[in-house]
This record gives C-alpha cells, sequence and structure tokens, in this order.
C-alpha cells in the first residue's frame, strides 16, 4: 500500500481550514443561545399605559398686590354659629363685629382730614373690631368725603390669605355704612408686615376717572 505525503500547499490549506473550524464554533454556539432566548420588553412604553402621566393644568395666577378698583372681588359671608363659643361671648349678627382682640392696637381718626388707622390681625380677625366699627359713622361724616372722591385702604404687603381677609372686613365694614365696593382702591406700601398685626390707613384721594 502506498503512502501519500503532504506537500506545503496541503499543509497550508489544512491549517487554515482549522482556524475556521475554531472560529465558527464558537460563532455558533452564541447564535443558537441568543435565538433561544426570549425577547427583552421595549424601553417605550404603550400611549395607554398605567405610566403615562396626564398633562399638567394650567398654572394659577396671583397678583402681586390688589387691584386698585378691587376687581369685583365679593367676599363671601360666613354666618357665626349659634349659640355662645367657649369663652361665654354670645355669637354675633352680620350686623355686629367682634370686639377688639387682645394685643391690637387702638384705632385713630383725623376727622377734618378725612383719615381713619387701625390695627388688623389676619390670625385674629376676619372683620373689624367693634372700636374700628364705630369710628366709621365719623369718617363717612369726613368733609374729604366727597361725590367725587375714593377711599384708599393702605396697607402693607401682604401675602394673598392676609390680603384678602382684609380686603373682605373692609368692604363688609363699609357697606355697611352704604359704600360700595367699587369706591374703594387699595395702595400696598413698600414695606411689608412685621408680624401678625400691622396698621391699614383709609383716606380720601381724588378720583381720576371723573
Amino acid at each position: 500500500m502506498r503512502g501519500y505525503e503532504l506537500t506545503e500547499r496541503g499543509k497550508i490549506v489544512v491549517a487554515v481550514l482549522l482556524v475556521l473550524l475554531l472560529l465558527l464554533i464558537p460563532s455558533a454556539i452564541l447564535s443558537l443561545k441568543a435565538m433561544s432566548q426570549p425577547n427583552a420588553p421595549s424601553n417605550n412604553p404603550s400611549p395607554d399605559s398605567s405610566g403615562a402621566s396626564s398633562p399638567s393644568g394650567m398654572p394659577s395666577i396671583i397678583t402681586d398686590s390688589p387691584p386698585p378698583n378691587g376687581g369685583g372681588f365679593t367676599p363671601p359671608y360666613v354666618s357665626p354659629p349659634n349659640g355662645n363659643n367657649n369663652t361665654g361671648q354670645a355669637s354675633l349678627s352680620n350686623s355686629q363685629s367682634p370686639d377688639k382682640p387682645a394685643g391690637i392696637g387702638q384705632p385713630s381718626i383725623e376727622v377734618s382730614e378725612g383719615k381713619i388707622s387701625f390695627f388688623f390681625s389676619p390670625s385674629l380677625q376676619n372683620t373689624l373690631d367693634v372700636e374700628t366699627s364705630s369710628l366709621l359713622d365719623d369718617f363717612i361724616s369726613s368733609p374729604k368725603n366727597a361725590p367725587d372722591t375714593l377711599i384708599a385702604v393702605e396697607m402693607p404687603k401682604l401675602s394673598d390669605e392676609d390680603a384678602e381677609k382684609l380686603m373682605s372686613a373692609v368692604v363688609s365694614a363699609l357697606a355697611a355704612q352704604g359704600i360700595r365696593e367699587q369706591r374703594l382702591a387699595y395702595i400696598v406700601r413698600s414695606t411689608e408686615a412685621t408680624g401678625d398685626v400691622f396698621e391699614v390707613n383709609l383716606y380720601y384721594i381724588p378720583n381720576p376717572i371723573k
């Protein structure tokens, strides 16, 4: 039996085939493993997915200061509870004002100048106290109260909640004197209120629109 001897060219071909086999076998194994694995979930959820966020609503607009003409503000009236409170004081009717809370300064008035000053505490009051309300009669009778004047309500810089409480109290008190809200002009001082009690001034100013 004759033996066969590989030539140099045959040796090179055999070596190349062995290299190809070594490269193809791992690739085939990896491909089989990839095909056997389940499909990965999509990164983009469907539009009706429970995780989708609803569009946000329009932001509320908050003004820096009360409008000069009141802006059509109509204070809601909340009737006082029936019976007596914890201190034994009888509940007040809509036409009455509460006693001045402790720590509130005394009001003052200059009838000839048409000016009244009083103190207000939003955390202790929802209406003007009795002393301040009683001075409104003299304030309305001032010679400065002319048909072509406005009543300025001068206050420090307040939060929206505190400003609303003050405006509601002033509007209600002046409405009892026959003064319409459209006659009020709100003026905000450049200084902020320091503490819970602050001073408010009412005075007559010319109406720019006659």
